[in-house]
């Protein structure tokens, strides 16, 4: 399969439109394999590494350069446009590659929220059961960078996020969709776009393919060629179904105790729901798919427990970028006394937010720039007079701490979920929860 990727580009002028991760990635893939194509890169930041026969671009656009190259390997991210309507045919990413050739052996998992959790789940489940099995994309590791590890028999699990999801032509052979919220909509401009990002996994799919979805967020249509599972943990007609801390597929059903596993929160039934969708359908049997369940560790920076300081105990929750996961995990963790918000603003909506929060038990509202001054707005605006929060807004992560400390009852608990992205700020959502954990510790 490597071979048949090489010849696709093989006497090529290639364009490596971005030089993140991704884009490092592959010029290390066509340096082993191709050692004698020249190449282009371009990434609008200066480019450090040492490169060999590379002709690099830079600046804020690279619009003017497409036309001087037959394949353009985009990074996920990038905003691609284009003068002339003919650069969309050269356009091609890690992902379309690989699904075009590994795609019948692919597990593809994406949504707005739990896609992460969820592929990291079902990666575990299936090496625990004794699969060949790999875990590779938006979770962090490049899929080229495992193309030499993977046989005939290796199944592949692909987080896919919309990014790398928004222009390829080609699906996985098991797909799944978990969810769909506002997201993104500064790199799209609409949820509409986003959405139709998101379709692709199962857009290009074949019969004898698998989507596994929600009803209550997308509806595939009549002409869909792939088998399909539905999945909900509100609607008592789909497939697999959580009720309560019970999950039911056809005549099976397992029950999650609470007490038995690491993972906390009723979304993160849905996230075992959605793995036992998966495991189910590749045989594996109950009571090895719950051992393995028992034995999963959650991600950093998911409603992740930090320390007791003084009285007070500490959840970082940097993943939460958006007004519901926010609410998850405020409904999942006890005795929540002071909750830290704000980051990028991204456009989406937050009445939703402040609904719950100003009828729940939470005291403290600490806020931090941008969007956090915009809930601050928007609860002056609502002129609710018996409204009894303790609204604070602050800097920055630094200061939301040491308020935090201040003012929150001892014997219960600070989360840090701040609902909002974390650029401008943080290179990502990793370094502001790592930024959030040192600050509480010091």
């Amino acid at each position: 399969m490597i071979t048949q990727i090489c010849e696709k580009l093989k006497n090529k002028k290639v364009l490596l439109l971005g030089f993140g991760r991704e884009g490092k990635s592959t010029y290390h893939f066509i340096r082993k394999h191709l050692p004698d194509m020249h190449l282009g890169v371009y990434d609008k930041n200066e480019i450090k590494d040492s490169l060999t026969k590379v002709t690099l671009h830079g600046g804020s656009s690279y619009q003017e350069i497409l036309s001087d190259y037959d394949v353009i390997l985009k990074s996920p991210g990038i905003v691609f446009t284009s003068r002339d309507g003919r650069d969309k045919a050269k356009l091609t990413s890690q992902t379309d590659l690989f699904l075009e050739f590994y795609r019948d052996q692919t597990i593809g998992i994406t949504g707005t929220k739990g896609k992460s959790t969820t592929s990291s789940l079902v990666y575990h489940v299936l090496h625990s059961t004794g699969r060949d099995v790999r875990l590779v994309g938006n979770i962090g590791v490049p899929v080229f960078d495992v193309l030499e590890e993977i046989s005939g028999k290796t199944l592949v699990v692909f987080e896919l996020s919309s990014h790398q999801l928004e222009h390829v032509t080609h699906s996985p052979h098991i797909g799944m969709h978990l969810n769909l919220y506002q997201e993104h909509l500064d790199h799209y401009g609409t949820f509409e776009k986003y959405a139709e990002a998101k379709e692709n996994i199962y857009k290009f799919m074949q019969k004898g393919d698998l989507l596994i979805y929600n009803k209550e967020f997308l509806n595939p249509g009549k002409h869909i060629k792939a088998g399909t599972i539905t999945l909900s943990d509100t609607e008592d007609d789909a497939d697999v179904r959580v009720k309560g801390n019970h999950i039911y597929y056809k005549e099976r059903n397992i029950e999650v105790i609470d007490a038995e596993i690491l993972l906390k929160g009723h979304h993160n039934v849905y996230n075992i729901a959605a793995a036992y969708s998966v495991a189910c359908y590749l045989g594996v049997d109950d009571d090895s798919f719950y051992g393995a369940v028992k034995t999963f560790k959650p991600l950093p920076h998911r409603m992740e427990y930090v320390a007791e300081v003084e009285g007070v105990t500490f959840y970082n929750d940097s993943i939460s970028t958006i007004c519901e996961t926010t609410i998850q995990a405020a409904m999942s963790i006890k005795n929540i006394d002071t909750v830290i918000l704000g980051g990028m603003d991204r456009g989406i909506e937050y009445k939703p937010l402040v609904d719950y929060l100003l009828a729940s038990d939470i005291r403290n509202l600490i806020l931090m720039p941008d969007t956090g001054y915009r809930i601050q707005t928007l609860i002056a605006n609502m002129e609710r007079p018996d409204m009894d929060k303790n609204i604070i807004t602050v800097a920055g992560v630094e200061e939301a701490v040491q308020k935090a400390k201040e003012v929150t009852k001892r014997g219960m608990t600070c989360l840090f979920s701040p609902a909002a992205a974390s650029y401008g700020f943080f290179k990502n959502f990793e370094e502001r929860g790592e930024v959030f954990k040192k600050f509480v510790l010091n």
